[in-house]
């Protein structure tokens, strides 16, 4: 089993045969996309005795049938269009259908796609070579696009046989509707997940594995244990628009008060808030962001209730009792004293001052004369940054507060899954364990002088994975522990097998989007990953790990 990554979904797994190519050379400026729509609406029989063609707009590709050059198959929903190109590969298509999200590889012109007698999809040149095949000759299966972005083999008993691991799992939960512990809401970027862990109850969790927020729990707790487990078993989005936890006999433990405001569905943002919004998109009640921004830029401000958080959280600044103080995990461990102030302001020549009501400074870091500087949080430091990169003034959090694991140099030396203290979060905001760090942080900063910006999830914690494959797999321990990977949907590797465990993959993004074969971040990265110790897992464009896997 091989994992793979957040734009679609943590823990699915793609086994096709070849490594993904760039999306196909476009004509005339039109789209493949657009080029096709036509296709996908009306399949042109072409003249001639043949094998089967599969019929208009379906989403299934039956044994027997086949598509030629230019056809395709259109999910249920319309969203997602798996495409024979012209260049003779096959490509997952979804939005604005710029840039394929999975390819079967590099193609030979004029190829089709035939579902065998047997199950066997295949990819066929015009002079019978066998170009691609997902190998599940045998199993009388049947190609399926689903509405999740999946495109799956099933047999007819509809079990799952293979899958491209394109699956992406719901940002939104439209109402009324329940979500319970088969079931998870991850943010589009995939870093924030909503769901019901067993014994612990609804919990968001963070890119890091810590949980951000609860039911009950008014603001963002720092660390990962900080919210007290609750007796939920299901969050509810009920059809008066209110959203309620509720424990095993149906009672509720937390409610959001929002009944008759019109709330129509809850969303999980890139920014880990859940919003429930009316049906104008209106919010109408949000968790609000479980970790503040990490800088303020110049003219910026800080004012009571607000705060900013390094990315993991642990480290807080807020203006409090008169004070600027840095938290580490809801603890103070620095504070300018109480002079009477009211917010924080970061001028543009560069001081950072604490304002009275009346808008006069009370305290200063002394930095004038340093027009652009800003104001950042990392993982165990604020720091004011000039506009070279140097450091004006800074609060260093003490040592004995930040975790230090045992963390072995040699990534070869990692052979399990591992705790969150083994692990770091690098300069670009990717966590993952310590021996890759600096590798990582080195790739990143290179793909930015290139003009590339990378970000991306790394380490998953234990709990993450066995909530995935309780959600893809089934509810049982059976289910979570023992279903072969193959058999989940989509397919999930079992606890303890998951490089992400063990801090050694990243599923990159860019932009906030996971990445696609078409894209200049994975042109990139097929070019210089190798220098800094990652491998692609072939089929899977975002995901990168020590050894492919």
């Amino acid at each position: 089993m091989r994992d793979r990554a957040p734009g679609c979904w943590p823990g699915c797994c793609a086994r096709t045969r070849h490594v993904v190519v760039p999306a196909p050379a476009r004509r005339e400026g039109v789209g493949v996309r657009r080029l096709l729509v036509g296709v996908v609406a009306a399949v042109v029989l072409l003249a001639g005795a043949g094998p089967a063609l599969a019929g208009p707009g379906e989403d299934v590709l039956r044994p027997g049938e086949h598509l030629e050059p230019g056809q395709a198959l259109l999910a249920p929903g319309g969203v997602h269009s798996l495409v024979v190109q012209p260049d003779g590969a096959l490509g997952l298509y979804a939005g604005d259908g710029t840039a394929p999200r999975w390819s079967s590889g590099r193609g030979v012109a004029g190829s089709a796609l035939t579902t065998g007698a047997t199950g066997d999809v295949r990819l066929v040149a015009p002079d019978g070579t066998l170009v691609w095949s997902t190998a599940t000759g045998g199993s009388g299966g049947t190609l399926r696009v689903r509405d999740d972005g999946e495109v799956v083999v099933t047999d007819p008993a509809g079990a799952v046989v293979w899958s491209a691991g394109t699956a992406q799992a719901p940002s939104t939960l439209d109402g009324p509707a329940r979500l319970t512990a088969d079931a998870v809401l991850s943010s589009p970027d995939g870093r924030y997940t909503l769901l019901v862990v067993p014994g612990a109850g609804v919990q968001l969790q963070g890119p890091d594995g810590s949980v951000r927020w609860a039911p009950g729990t008014e603001a963002a707790p720092a660390r990962p244990d900080a919210p007290a487990p609750t007796t939920a078993v299901a969050l509810e989005l009920r059809a008066d628009g209110n959203l309620v936890a509720v424990d095993e006999d149906g009672d509720r433990v937390w409610r959001s008060r929002t009944a008759g405001l019109g709330a129509r569905s809850l969303a999980v943002g890139d920014d880990g808030t859940l919003v429930l919004r009316d049906d104008a998109g209106d919010a109408v009640w949000s968790s609000g962001a479980p970790v503040g921004p990490s800088t303020l830029d110049p003219g910026g401000e800080l004012a009571p209730g607000a705060s900013l958080g390094s990315p993991s959280g642990h480290l807080g600044l807020v203006v409090r009792d008169g004070a600027l103080v840095a938290t580490w995990d809801g603890e103070d461990v620095w504070t300018s004293g109480d002079v009477g102030g009211a917010l924080v302001r970061l001028q543009p020549d560069g001081n950072l001052v604490l304002v009275d009501r009346d808008g006069t400074p009370v305290w200063g870091t002394a930095t004038a004369g340093h027009d652009g500087a800003r104001l950042v949080l990392e993982e165990a430091a604020v720091l004011l940054v000039g506009p070279q990169g140097g450091v004006l003034w800074q609060v260093a959090v003490p040592a004995d507060r930040v975790p230090a694991g045992v963390r072995p140099a040699d990534c070869a030396r990692v052979d399990g899954p591992v705790p969150e203290a083994d692990t770091v979060r690098t300069r670009s905001g990717i966590r993952v364990h310590a021996c890759l760090a600096e590798a990582v942080d080195a790739l990143v900063e290179a793909a930015r002088a290139d003009g590339v910006v990378l970000g991306g999830g790394g380490w998953r914690s234990p709990d993450q994975q066995v909530a995935l494959r309780r959600a893809h797999c089934g509810p049982s321990d059976h289910d979570v522990y023992d279903k072969p990977a193959s058999q989940c949907s989509p397919s999930t590797a079992r606890p303890g097998a998951s490089r992400h465990e063990r801090g050694l993959a990243i599923d990159f993004t860019s932009g906030g989007r996971t990445l696609g074969a078409g894209s200049a971040a994975y042109a990139w990265l097929v070019e210089h990953a190798e220098a800094y110790g990652l491998e692609n897992l072939p089929g899977e464009p975002w995901h990168w790990s020590v050894d492919g896997s």
